[in-house]
C-alpha cells in the first residue's frame, strides 16, 4: 500500500516538473485559411462533377439524335443505312440510273415490293448519290398515283420540269426561248408533250453551243420516279403511260423511267401499246428470309457505322450485339415476335423507336435496350387499334347499324351492302322488337278501368340521322368499298373493278356498294351478353 502511494507521488511529481512551451500559431487566422481550402476544394469538386455531367448528358444527346435519324433513314447519303439483304435490289437500280445519268441511255423499269419495303428509299438514295458528282447532267420529275390524276400530272410534269431546267448552268440562253411557250400544260395531251419535247431539245442544244464536250455528255438526261404506277394503268386509255413509253423511244433526249408498285401482275395492268414501249425490266425486291437474316439487319440498323466523335459509340454497339445474342433480352424477345408474326423490319423499326426516344440517359437506354419495355407498349397500344376495340367503342346507335349490315351482308349472295339495304334491316329490326314491348297496361280501381302508357319502346332514328353513324363506320374502316378490296386476278377483274369504281362515284350516296370487313360471327363474339342488342347478332 505504502509501495503504489510512494509511486503515485513520484508521477505525480515528474508530471509536475514538465515545462509546456507555448508556440505562436495563430489560430484563428489557422481555421479561416483551413475552411477556405475546403471551400474552394468542395466548389472545384462540384464545378467539376457538373462540367462532367454536362458533357456526359451532350454525349448522350448528340448519341440519341444520330440512332433517331438513322433509324428513320434522314442521315447524309453517305452515313445513311441501307440493310444488307437489299444490296443485290440497290445495285441493280444503281447499275439502270447510271446507264441513263451518266452513259445517256433511254431506257423504263418497275419496281414490285410490299408496301414499305424501300423501294422508294432506294431510288431517292441512289439518285442523291449520284447526284453528288452529276447534279448538272439529270433533272428528276417526282409523280405519285395516289395524289396525281392524267391531268395533274401533266401540270406536274411541266412545272417540275421548267423549275429543275431553269436551275442548271449553261440554259441561261435557252430560258428566252422557253418563255415563248406561254403555258406548257396549256391544250391536249399530245400538244402537252410537244411542247415538253420542244423544252428539252431547247435544253440540249444550248447546252451543246456551250460546252466543248462531247454531245452525248451534253444531254440533260430526264428521269421520272413514280409511286403506284399502276394507278395509271386503268382501263381508260392510259394515255400517260403511252406517251412517257413513247418519249423513251423516241425522244432525242435521253428519258429514264423508274415505277414502283404494289402489283405483282402489273404487265396485265398495261394495254398492249403501253406494254410493247415497255423496256420489260422489273426488279423485284428481296424479302427477309430466316430469324438469323432478321437478326442479322436489326443489327446492321441499330449499330452505328459512321459518326467518329460520338463518345458511346463503341459501348452502343457492343450493348446491341450482347443483347441479340441473348434470347433472354427484351430486344431478342422483340425480334422473335415479329419474325414469328409479320417479319417486318418497317414495323420493327417504329418499335424501336420509342426505345430510344423515351431514354433520357445512357443507363435508361441500356435498359430499355435489354428489358424492352418501351418497344412492349408501343406494340401493345398497336394492338388496341383492331377492329375488336373500335366495335367496343361504338355508340348504341352506330353498334345497331353495324349488326344491321352485317345482317344484309349473310342475306345477299355476294356478301355486299349498302345505306338502304342496311338501314331497312334496322328499322324492321326495331319494329319487331317494338310490337314485343308492352306499351299499356291496364289498371283497375275502384272509380274506373284506365291503362297506364309506358314510352319504352326503343326509338327509329330517322334516315337523315343515320347517314351521319354510316359515315363513322366507313372512316373506322368497318366497311370498305367492293372495288378496293383484295388485288385482282386478272386484266378482266381489273377493267371491271375499274369502271365499276368510276361509276360508283357518280352513283348516289344511298346506292354505292361496300363489303363489310367484319362478320356478324365476329361481332356475336365481342359484343357481351348483356347488351341489348346481344340477340341482334343472331338470325
Amino acid at each position: 500500500m505504502n509501495d503504489d502511494m510512494t509511486i503515485e507521488d513520484g508521477l505525480s511529481a515528474a508530471v509536475k516538473t514538465v515545462k509546456l512551451i507555448p508556440i505562436k500559431r495563430g489560430i484563428d487566422n489557422y481555421e479561416a485559411v483551413e475552411t477556405d481550402d475546403l471551400t474552394s476544394i468542395l466548389k472545384k469538386s462540384r464545378k467539376h462533377e457538373s462540367i462532367s455531367k454536362e458533357e456526359s448528358d451532350h454525349e448522350f444527346k448528340k448519341l440519341k439524335k444520330h440512332l433517331l435519324k438513322q433509324l428513320n433513314f434522314n442521315l447524309p447519303v453517305d452515313d445513311n443505312v441501307v440493310l444488307p439483304f437489299l444490296e443485290e435490289a440497290e445495285q441493280e437500280i444503281d447499275r439502270m440510273a447510271k446507264q441513263a445519268i451518266i452513259q445517256k441511255e433511254s431506257h423504263s423499269a418497275i419496281i414490285v415490293g410490299q408496301r414499305e419495303g424501300f423501294k422508294t428509299f432506294l431510288l431517292e438514295h441512289i439518285v442523291s448519290k449520284i447526284s453528288k458528282d452529276f447534279s448538272k447532267q439529270f433533272i428528276t420529275i417526282k409523280l405519285n398515283g395516289l395524289i396525281h390524276t392524267e391531268l395533274t400530272a401533266i401540270n406536274s410534269i411541266a412545272t417540275q420540269l421548267e423549275e429543275q431546267l431553269s436551275n442548271i448552268e449553261n440554259v441561261d440562253g435557252a430560258k428566252q426561248k422557253m418563255t415563248s411557250i406561254v403555258d406548257i400544260s396549256q391544250g391536249s395531251l399530245t400538244e402537252v408533250f410537244e411542247k415538253i419535247l420542244h423544252l428539252l431539245d431547247v435544253a440540249s442544244m444550248s447546252r451543246q453551243i456551250d460546252d466543248s464536250a462531247k454531245s452525248d455528255q451534253s444531254k440533260v438526261t430526264v428521269l421520272f420516279l413514280f409511286d403506284e404506277i399502276d394507278a395509271f394503268a386503268g382501263p381508260v386509255r392510259q394515255t400517260l403511260l403511252y406517251n412517257l413509253f413513247d418519249m423513251v423511244e423516241h425522244a432525242r433526249v435521253p428519258v429514264c423511267i423508274f415505277g414502283c408498285t404494289t402489283k405483282l401482275n402489273i404487265l396485265e395492268f398495261l394495254e398492249k401499246r403501253v406494254r410493247s414501249r415497255f423496256s420489260q425490266r422489273i426488279v423485284y425486291m428481296p424479302q427477309i428470309g430466316s430469324r438469323e437474316q432478321l437478326l442479322q439487319n436489326i443489327k446492321y440498323l441499330l449499330q452505328i457505322h459512321s459518326g467518329t466523335d460520338l463518345k458511346y459509340k463503341e459501348q452502343w454497339n457492343e450493348a446491341v450485339e450482347a443483347a441479340l445474342e441473348n434470347e433472354s433480352t427484351g430486344l431478342y424477345e422483340l425480334v422473335k415476335v415479329n419474325d414469328e408474326n409479320y417479319r417486318s423490319i418497317p414495323m420493327l423499326r417504329n418499335s424501336l423507336l420509342p426505345m430510344i426516344g423515351t431514354s433520357s440517359n445512357l443507363d435508361q437506354l441500356m435498359h430499355n435496350l435489354n428489358s424492352g419495355e418501351a418497344s412492349l407498349r408501343y406494340t401493345q397500344s398497336l394492338l388496341k387499334n383492331n377492329l375488336r376495340d373500335r366495335t367496343l367503342s361504338l355508340s348504341d346507335l352506330e353498334l345497331a347499324i353495324l349488326i344491321s349490315a352485317c345482317r344484309v351482308a349473310v342475306k345477299t349472295k355476294d356478301e355486299s351492302v349498302n345505306f338502304n339495304l342496311t338501314y331497312a334491316e334496322y328499322e324492321s329490326i326495331v319494329k319487331v322488337l317494338n310490337a314485343k314491348i308492352p306499351t299499356m297496361v291496364p289498371k283497375d280501381t275502384e272509380e274506373r278501368k284506365n291503362t297506364i302508357v309506358f314510352d319504352s319502346a326503343i326509338k327509329q332514328w330517322p334516315k337523315r340521322d343515320i347517314k351521319n353513324v354510316w359515315e363513322s363506320l366507313l372512316s373506322l374502316g368497318f366497311l370498305a368499298e367492293k372495288s378496293d378490296v383484295g388485288l385482282r386476278e386478272s386484266a378482266m377483274a381489273v377493267f371491271y373493278a375499274s369502271n365499276y369504281q368510276l361509276q360508283g362515284n357518280a352513283l348516289p350516296y344511298d346506292l354505292r356498294v361496300y363489303q363489310m370487313q367484319i362478320t356478324l360471327h365476329e361481332l356475336r363474339r365481342t359484343i357481351p351478353r348483356s347488351s341489348m342488342y346481344y340477340q341482334w347478332t343472331q338470325l
